[in-house]
Parts: C-alpha cells; structure tokens; sequence
C-alpha cells in the first residue's frame, strides 16, 4: 500500500510540474526563444500572432504545425497544448518588439545591388516572402554572416564533376541509385547519370549563399535586416 502511495503521489506530483513555462521550454524555446523573442521560429512575444489570431488558431497551429514552415505538429496533448497556449499568450503581454537598427530602403538597394541577393532568391534560394514574421531579428543577422548556422531541413547542396572536367554545384532535387537531379543557382535544373560523371558528393552543413561578414559594413548589413524584416 505504502508503495502505492508514493507512486500516485509522484504522479499527482509530475502533473502538477507539468507547467506551460516547462512544456514550452522543452518543446518550442529552441526555435521560439525561451522569452518568445524568436530565432529559427517567429517571434511570439507579440500581442498578435499572424497565424494564431485567435484560441482556436492557437490550438490547431499547436496541433498541427503549419507545412512548408518548419512549425511541426506535435505530440503534445489537448490539456498540455491548453498550457503551451496560456504560456504563449503571456509572451505576448508584453512590449512589442523594437523595430531593428537600419534604414529599409536602403536596404533595399543593398538586396537588388551590392548584396546581390535577388537574383538568387528569385531563382533558387529560400521564398523570403514574410521572412520577417517567420524569423527573428538576431536570426537574419547571423543568417547574413554565417549561413551555414542553419541550413534547413531536408536541404543538401551537391556537387557533381561532369565528363569534361566542369564543376556543377546546386540543391538537390532528386537522387536514387542512377540519376541525380541539381538546382543550379541560376534556377536551372541540371540532370545527370551518376555512371557518366567522373566524382559527385553530397556537402551536408553546407549552404550555397556567400557569407557578407567584410563584404558588407555593420551599417549595411543593419540596412539589409531591416528590409528583411518588412518582406
């Protein structure tokens, strides 16, 4: 009995610990932030969230994740997923986040010119559309300085040697056991038969945008994350 005892109670007393703060910390703070101010994921300390408006959203952006965004679904139960909420929702009654340093139209001019960050974009690298809501400021800082501090998921840059000696570098699109499939930089989808190239391999960490750490000037890469945080 007396064993009994002592297992109910550290289950009454697990489930009394299992606060929204801990459930958070555990499963959202390493994209979100431990104070919500946002880094791989959106910032959440922000009286309105863009995807969750409501408590409705909230629970469904919870449960479900938001595809093509990196959100996962979660395992979460409803009565642990109600204390991530009300967690969340006291991230957001606080101050609003301070507009970044830097002038956008400048940056602007940076992204289309100097950066050379459009043409890229347009073609091949990641939609930046609403980059600004999805990810923090320090998080696009680093971004334009190291680019290969977070490489998305599931993304693999290759580089295939062809018969004639040329290097052909680009995101993997398909592979299997004959056949490769490249997106160069220029949007370009490239084919190739792995039995025909002369050396193919696959760079995993690895990110094709250059890093502008001496390219571009503190001033200019403030510049450039404020224009950013507009997209």
């Amino acid at each position: 009995m007396r064993r009994l005892w002592i297992t109910g109670l550290i289950s009454v007393l697990s489930l009394l610990a299992q606060t929204g703060e801990a459930i958070y910390l555990s499963q959202c703070a390493v994209c979100h932030g431990a104070g919500g101010e946002g880094g791989r994921g959106p910032t959440l300390a922000r009286p309105t969230l863009r995807n969750a408006p409501d408590e409705e959203a909230l629970f469904r952006v919870i449960r479900r994740g938001i595809p093509n965004s990196g959100m996962p679904a979660t395992g979460l139960a409803e009565r642990e997923i109600r204390l991530v909420m009300e967690h969340v929702r006291a991230l957001g009654r606080v101050a609003a986040p301070v507009d970044p340093p830097g002038d956008p139209k400048r940056g602007r001019q940076i992204y289309s010119g100097k950066g050379q960050c459009a043409g890229c974009h347009q073609a091949f690298g990641p939609e930046l559309r609403g980059i600004g809501e999805r990810r923090s400021v320090a998080h696009l800082r680093t971004s334009l300085t190291d680019p290969a501090a977070d490489v998305p998921a599931g993304f693999v840059l290759m580089e295939a040697v062809t018969p004639g000696g040329g290097k052909v570098s680009g995101a993997r699109l398909n592979e299997d056991t004959f056949s490769l499939q490249l997106l160069d930089a220029a949007g370009k989808v490239q084919s190739f038969w792995k039995s025909e190239l002369r050396a193919w391999k696959r760079l995993p960490g690895q990110s094709p945008m250059p890093s502008y750490r001496g390219v571009l000037s503190e001033t200019e890469l403030d510049d450039l994350v404020a224009f950013l945080v507009t997209q």
